[in-house]
């Protein structure tokens, strides 16, 4: 990915363009390590993303409003107390380096007017936010650290803020740049470039190189450098050129990387983008929400993977007790048998050999006897092993059957977990296994705002589909929401979606429920482009589980379609709730 001094520059003048003069109105933090810069500018109100994440540092403006804590971290109250209701001045770059500077005129408590520097270093895990004054002192920022050994820095409040420590020759420096090409004689020079010019990305220095018509193979001629420094002139100042063309590669259809314009030496297809921060926001903005998701929810699939090896090791120890009880009617007939036959007995006795009349012919059966024991006290130990064994079977029977429902019922959330993409999701998932006693509430966890997530809607030639996502949302949807008359269907024997296509009293088509049925399948356990089951049935045959878990169903009016999995897009709605 080009996140280089080139790409990052010319973003820094795409943002100038759009926020210079931009009052701020409101900082909020959604992450410990993002901080989203509510501006308004022209009647129009426009959000900059700025994250410190080590996989997925990122400066653009975006769409998305995120939640924010019910407490604002400290950093942010001090961003609040700084800059809210200032103007920004201007967006550029320091330093020749991947460091943006957001120059903000406001106002202190005095009313005086203040001029800060938002500061966003975007260098992988040297990734940081800082707010920094008019006089270069560190007022603040979000990773503090009294020295770092790796960027020789002390990041801390009242400490001067310096720049991160050069070893290489800057990009913006052409003739430097071409006197280092003149001295090279190796056969790689991009590697070359790469390993004493600060600025560049692997495929932005192939791009350049080949642009330019160097042999990527041999040193570089001096015509060739000619044609190097030419066209770095071009890349630095790519914005302004008539080749500058914001875009996204594409990987099997998918939006990867962003470009400041199509890179010929590549051979990726594009996808355009209107703006650079757009292509900025679609590639990395999809990553970071997976990346984001992954962490939220680390802590859901930790304690619902330790809940159900909990449940299985329970089951496992039941099932050792029952077939430890399996020899109850073999301790019943020794018993029985010895009783019939005491005066083949005597005191002392290790064994005694009788007549089996429970089986055909009679055979004869030998019965291990205690020589401590009386006749009698001997039949009597067979008889209360086999009151114990009796009873233990009756137990662990029902324990069994208990495990084995609240199994399945765990089992049930999992794809929940997979499947969560907002706080709201991951907050019904989290007290639903809170309900479950997987989770144990915590008080201290920074609760976000959140309220009850929607559902997903699909739109079918006139026919609405609605998709649970998770069991709270399924019982709802299916318990609550749907009429007697409308349309349930679930993939069959697998945990899943309950999906509804409201009927609102029509007919409804085969079409309509094959592509339910393939949502269905979809927003399931079912194994991806293999042919699934699915069942469907009106709402009315529905009834809830008698554990009562959420989610849980028992129908047996019902009927089948063998489909494969379809996520249907194209029909897919805005929520409406």
């Amino acid at each position: 990915m080009p996140n280089d001094y080139i790409t990052l520059r010319a973003l820094s003048k795409e943002l100038d363009a759009a926020l210079s003069g931009g009052k701020i109105d409101k900082i909020t933090m959604p992450e410990a390590d993002e901080i989203n810069v509510f501006v308004r500018k022209g009647g129009e109100n426009l959000i900059l993303a700025l994250s410190a994440n080590a996989q997925n540092p990122r400066v653009h403006l975006t769409t998305r409003k995120k939640n924010s804590p019910l407490v604002a971290p400290s950093f942010c109250m001090r961003l609040r107390k700084c800059l809210a209701g200032g103007v920004v001045n201007r967006v550029s770059m320091l330093g020749d380096d991947r460091i943006f500077d957001f120059s903000v005129t406001a106002r202190n408590e005095l009313r005086d007017e203040v001029t800060y520097s938002l500061i966003v270093e975007a260098m992988g895990r040297y990734s940081n936010i800082l707010l920094v004054d008019s006089g270069g002192i560190i007022k603040d920022t979000l990773k503090q650290a009294s020295f770092d050994t790796a960027t020789k820095r002390c990041l801390l409040p009242s400490v001067r803020y310096q720049l991160p420590p050069r070893n290489k020759i800057p990009c913006t420096d052409i003739e430097a740049v071409a006197q280092a090409l003149s001295g090279y004689n190796g056969t790689d020079p991009a590697g070359f470039i790469m390993s004493a010019v600060s600025g560049f990305s692997t495929s932005t220095v192939k791009e350049l190189l080949y642009v330019a018509g160097a042999d990527c193979r041999c040193a570089p001629t001096a015509d060739d450098i000619a044609k190097i420094s030419d066209k770095l002139r071009v890349f630095l100042n790519v914005d302004s050129s008539t080749v500058y063309s914001p875009c996204c590669s594409l990987v099997n259809g998918s939006e990867d990387d962003y470009f400041v314009f199509p890179y010929s030496s590549s051979s990726l297809s594009f996808s355009p983008a209107p703006t650079l921060s757009a292509a900025v926001e679609r590639c990395i903005g999809k990553k970071d929400e997976i990346c984001r998701r992954n962490d939220h929810t680390k802590h859901l699939r930790k304690a619902h993977s330790a809940a159900v090896t909990k449940l299985k090791k329970r089951l496992e120890k039941c099932r050792q007790r029952l077939a430890e009880a399996s020899g109850l009617e073999r301790n019943r007939k020794f018993g029985e048998l010895l009783t019939a036959n005491l005066y083949k007995v005597t005191r002392g006795d290790r064994s005694v050999t009788v007549q089996d009349y429970y089986e055909d012919g009679m055979p004869e059966i030998t019965i291990p006897l205690d020589e401590k024991l009386s006749p009698g006290q001997n039949a009597q130990q067979y008889f209360k092993k086999y009151s114990k064994q009796k009873r233990t079977l009756e137990v662990v029977t029902e324990q069994i059957k208990d495990a084995e429902a609240e199994l399945e019922y765990l089992l049930s959330i999992e794809p929940s977990i997979a499947v969560c993409s907002t706080d709201d999701e991951i907050a019904e998932v989290e007290n639903e296994l809170i309900a479950a006693g997987a989770l144990k509430p915590s008080g201290k966890r920074n609760k976000t705002r959140t309220k009850a997530a929607e559902p997903l809607f699909y739109e079918k030639d006139g026919f609405t589909i609605a998709v649970g996502k998770n069991n709270l949302q399924n019982d709802k949807l299916t318990f609550k929401v749907a009429n007697g008359g409308d349309l349930w269907v679930h993939a069959k024997d697998v945990h899943g979606s309950h999906v509804i296509v409201f009927a609102e009293g029509r007919t409804i088509p085969d079409d309509v429920i094959l592509t339910a049925c393939e949502i269905a399948c979809f927003w399931s356990q079912a194994q991806p482009g293999t042919k699934t089951v699915c069942d469907y049935t009106s709402r009315r045959n529905l009834k809830r589980h008698p554990s009562g878990k959420p989610g849980m169903v028992l129908y047996t009016t019902y009927n089948s379609a063998t489909v494969t999995a379809n996520e249907h897009k194209e029909l897919l709605q805005k929520n409406l709730g």
